[in-house]
């Protein structure tokens, strides 16, 4: 309890100004610019996004020291707000700041050559689909349906055009 007039008994207090907009790092301090970029790997969903939101309204403060792990006791931590080092939290696949076994949120930062693969590989998939098809797909993936565009997907590979054909009447020159 303080002993300060007034403050008997007040708890903590409120957060007097709440962050209404996200912190944007000056572009020539390279030291800010490399935390917010710096990858976020080995967290649970939970965790990933309140070490995303510390990067985004500039709380977050980096190690400047290896820190212990609490499983092996070895000064291996080296990213901020972890407790288990990568390989402990691997052997026993939980989340290392949490130590709770949910699904490991894959951050890792995608080299340009995987990038390039994966730009290619959905254009040959785009390539090979029909118009109507190559749109329904475009369409599911931009509104977030991602069972509809795999089913698509699945129709496209077979090369079964049963549902997708542009004519459905067989014109033939017998009527006229």
């Amino acid at each position: 309890m303080s002993s300060a007039k007034g403050k008997a008994g007040q708890g903590k207090q409120r957060q007097r100004h709440q962050n209404s907009f996200a912190w944007k790092p000056n572009k020539k301090d390279t030291h800010a610019v490399k935390l917010a970029t710096s990858p976020t790997q080995g967290l649970c969903q939970r965790c990933y996004d309140i070490v995303e939101w510390r990067k985004r309204m500039n709380k977050y403060k980096p190690l400047t020291q290896p820190k212990t792990c609490v499983d092996c006791q070895l000064k291996k931590i080296t990213d901020a707000y972890h407790v288990l080092c990568r390989g402990c939290a691997e052997q026993k696949d939980v989340c290392a700041k949490c130590q709770e076994s949910t699904e490991i949120v894959d951050s890792a930062p995608k080299t340009p050559a995987q990038k390039l693969q994966e730009e290619q590989e959905r254009q040959r998939l785009l390539d090979s689909m029909s118009e109507r098809q190559r749109r329904s797909y475009l369409r599911k993936i931009e509104r977030g349906d991602e069972e509809g565009a795999h089913k698509i997907v699945d129709l496209a590979a077979k090369n079964d055009n049963s549902g997708w054909s542009d004519f459905e009447d067989d014109f033939s020159d017998d009527e006229e």
